[in-house]
């Protein structure tokens, strides 16, 4: 199975997440898939996790396999397919960073892909029941407003029905239109929230 979830997450969206997550008293947070030794150091907090999360229970896969880089001194793990990929939103000023939860069980083993494919299902429908889409739209500011043409290109786009706001992420947002969503530190594309509905009087 391979599937992904795209978000937009407040560091108070992520605590809230990670405490749903951390239920299962097995499940153990890894910071990143390279580490300075075979076996990678395991926590239950996200004190000292970077931007890129491996979501691991043991009880899916009894340990996790590095293979050795010599040119960084590091060890890559060889398998993430036992285990949900965490990108984290990075917020910086009046930017956050799109991020996503992801798996790839194609190479593991049944018992393996069971335990993982259950807990993303479990994170999924989380973040559907508690997080809001057709929030974004995608703009390029470098370039002039553009409704859709024969091109089927606007400026800015549709709502983009993919993608999950978080509640805290959301009122962090509206609380100043300056505020953007950002896919890179270099990307000129930006997400902006679409006009809140029009109440009927």
């Amino acid at each position: 199975m391979r599937s992904q979830l795209r978000f937009i997450m407040h560091p108070d969206d992520e605590h809230l997440l990670l405490e749903a997550v951390l239920r299962d008293p097995l499940v153990v947070l890894i910071d990143g898939p390279r580490w300075k030794a075979s076996s990678p150091q395991t926590a239950r907090t996200l004190s000292g996790i970077g931007s890129y999360c491996i979501i691991w229970s043991p009880a899916d896969l009894g340990g996790l396999d590095a293979r050795f880089i010599p040119e960084c001194d590091d060890w890559y793990c060889e398998s993430e397919h036992s285990t949900i990929q965490f990108l984290w939103s990075s917020l910086s000023g009046a930017s956050v960073t799109e991020g996503r939860v992801a798996i790839s069980t194609d190479r593991a083993s049944p018992s393996a892909a069971s335990g993982v494919e259950r807990r993303f299902k479990a994170l999924r429908k989380l973040i559907k029941k508690t997080y809001s889409n057709s929030m974004v739209r995608w703009q390029n500011p470098k370039l002039p407003l553009a409704h859709a043409g024969p091109s089927r290109s606007a400026n800015p786009s549709k709502p983009d029905t993919s993608l999950w706001v978080g509640p805290a992420a959301m009122i962090w947002m509206r609380a100043d239109e300056r505020r953007r969503i950002r896919l890179g530190p270099t990307s000129p594309v930006e997400g902006i929230l679409a006009p809140p509905p029009t109440l009927p009087y």
